[in-house]
C-alpha cells in the first residue's frame, strides 16, 4: 500500500472477467478450435472425393452369375453413335475400321489370356442391332462365347 491508500491493479487482461472455473477451459479454446476443424476436414475429405467414371445402366433380367469372364466390353450410347470401351480405348460400333482395330485389340488379348469368354455389359439405351454387331465382331476375332450382362430385378431395384 502507498500512503495515498491505493495499490496498483494487478492486470489480469482478459482472466480477470468470468468464474475461476471457466479460466483453464477458455485457455483451451484455441487448441480445441483447430482439432474440431481437423476432425470436420478428416469427415469431409472422404466423402468429397469424386471419382471419374461412366454411368451406365444395365437392363433388368432373371440371370444366373454361372459364367466367368476373361474379357469385358461396355457398349453405351454415346449421342446418335454407339461406342464400344475396350483395353481403355474407344471404337465406334457401325464403323469399318474402328470394328477392325477393336477385333485387333480383342485378338491380341485372346492371344495373352488363356480364356476365351467375352462379358459384354451393353447400356439398356443401346438398340439390340447394334449389340449383335459387337457380338459378331468378336465372334469373328476368335472368341468362343460372348456374354451379355443385365441386372438382377430382386432387391426393390427399378
Amino acid at each position: 500500500m502507498s500512503e495515498w491508500g491505493w495499490s496498483p491493479e494487478r492486470n489480469l487482461g482478459i482472466w480477470r472477467h468470468g468464474a475461476a472455473w471457466l479460466k483453464p477451459l477458455m485457455a483451451a479454446v484455441p487448441y480445441l478450435t483447430v482439432l474440431l476443424l481437423l476432425v470436420l476436414l478428416w469427415f469431409v475429405g472422404g466423402t468429397m472425393s469424386a471419382a471419374r467414371g461412366v454411368l451406365f445402366d444395365l437392363p433388368a433380367g432373371d440371370f444366373s452369375d454361372t459364367a466367368r469372364a476373361d474379357l469385358v466390353a461396355l457398349v453405351m450410347p454415346v449421342r446418335h453413335e454407339c461406342v464400344v470401351f475396350f483395353d481403355d480405348a474407344r471404337y465406334l460400333l457401325g464403323d469399318e475400321g474402328s470394328m477392325r482395330g477393336f477385333s485387333e485389340s480383342v485378338s491380341e488379348r485372346l492371344r495373352a489370356s488363356e480364356g476365351k469368354t467375352l462379358l459384354i455389359l451393353a447400356d439398356r439405351r443401346v438398340p439390340s442391332g447394334r449389340l449383335m454387331e459387337a457380338v459378331a465382331a468378336a465372334r469373328r476375332c476368335g472368341v468362343g462365347r460372348v456374354l451379355v450382362a443385365g441386372r438382377r430385378n430382386g432387391g426393390g431395384e427399378q
